[in-house]
């Protein structure tokens, strides 16, 4: 149930959706989008020009069409605040992957002439974080420049329970106990154009340094071993661009591609290896805003937003996973329009090399993110 999804026990687990709940609402698009009010994760050159110094966090709810349950989770949260008019600093904690999952089986093996039979079962648990800490620095009117430490952090749990003859006793175990650790640098570029309609921007994430530590505890044999590896962890470019429709609507697109190792999940595996494979994704927005005017209403000031994206996974298990979906989200400003509270719908369908064991994944997700903030740390002219 780690991510609602058959899936979750591959690879590094499911990636969980760190983008604002804004970029969710707008077919996960959000590289070229300036905020000023929340704070927009996908890109660091975005973090200047605040008005506010405000704390935001978000949560999301998932189900799949098939199965009963609904999955909640936190999906993190981060501060802003503007350093002068050209600067601003951000930092938070958001989750990366999640894994769960449960497998059982049944088998015999030979000893001497006679069958033994025995049954196990396996569990794996576990998930990747990271913490994050940047700026944004305007240059000039039109462009403007961030970058971003990323520091991940986790861990994974690996059970197997082995039962000779069927008696119910446990007569045979495994553990692996795997601990991530690893740092990611960032770097964002936004551009925009003479009148003020077009925005285009680049991101850029490549590891510094990505390691694994093992522990491995067996029933028989020596109590506990441990080893340690590095991990070819992906390295992302992400292109954005936004347009201006008219005075209130606007058009935004994001293509994303990540060079893969194909050793990434060597060692992340339940009963079988995973293979890693190139991924990348397509996001497509349309959002229509209302300039904010003293004394209108919640409703008045309402942003609403739609849109659509498809990408593909880098598990690959004798076929992808890929994923396409159609989102819609609204926002709504609140207390002079320094605070908001944004919503989102997705409705997706995961297509993979489990289909003929469980067919195709019908997910349907919720998401509500809250920013409150106030004019700290500005700078106000005496007249």
């Amino acid at each position: 149930m780690g991510q609602n999804s058959n899936y979750s026990s591959y690879g590094f687990g499911l990636a969980t959706p760190y983008l604002s709940v804004r970029s969710l609402g707008l077919g996960n698009t959000g590289v070229a989008i300036a905020d000023s009010l929340s704070l927009n994760i996908a890109n660091p050159a975005l973090w200047n020009g605040f008005v506010t110094t405000s704390l935001q966090g978000q949560a999301g709810s998932s189900m799949l069409g098939d199965q009963q349950g609904i999955l909640t989770q936190f999906l993190g949260f981060s501060l802003k605040f503007p350093v002068g008019d050209k600067i601003g600093l951000a930092m938070g904690i958001t989750p990366v992957t999640r894994m769960e999952g449960k497998k059982s089986f049944t088998d015999s093996t030979s000893f001497g002439s006679t069958a033994v039979n025995y049954s196990s079962d396996v569990q794996v648990s576990g998930g990747i974080s990271q913490f994050f800490i940047g700026g944004g620095y305007r240059v000039s009117p039109r462009f403007q420049l961030g970058l971003k430490a990323q520091v991940h952090f986790g861990n994974y749990l690996t059970k197997m329970d082995t039962d000779l003859d069927d008696d119910g006793s446990v007569n045979s175990y495994f553990k692996k106990y795997t601990i991530v650790q690893g740092v990611q640098i960032g770097t964002g570029s936004y551009w925009i154009s003479q009148d003020r309609k077009s925005e285009l921007a680049l991101y850029l994430d490549y590891r510094l340094k990505f390691e694994s530590y093992r522990m491995y505890d067996f029933y028989f044999g020596d109590d506990s071993t441990t080893s340690h590896q590095a991990i070819p962890y992906p390295a992302t470019f992400q292109l954005g661009v936004r347009r201006k429709i008219s005075k209130s609507l606007a058009f935004s697109a994001d293509v994303s591609h990540s060079i893969v190792s194909s050793s990434l999940f060597k060692d992340f595996y339940v009963l079988e290896e995973s293979e890693s494979q190139n991924s990348s994704y397509i996001g497509l927005g349309i959002e229509k805003e209302k300039p904010y005017r003293p004394g209108a209403s919640i409703w008045q000031q309402m942003a609403l937003r739609g849109g659509a994206y498809y990408k593909s996974d880098m598990i690959y298990q004798s076929g992808g996973l890929k994923e396409t979906g159609i989102s819609i989200g609204v926002g709504l400003p609140f207390m002079q329009n320094l605070n908001r509270v944004d919503l989102a719908v997705v409705a997706a369908i995961r297509d993979g090399f489990l289909n003929e064991t469980y067919g195709k994944e019908k997910v349907l997700s919720f998401y509500l993110s809250v920013t409150t903030g106030d004019l700290w740390f500005r700078k106000f002219k005496r007249f």
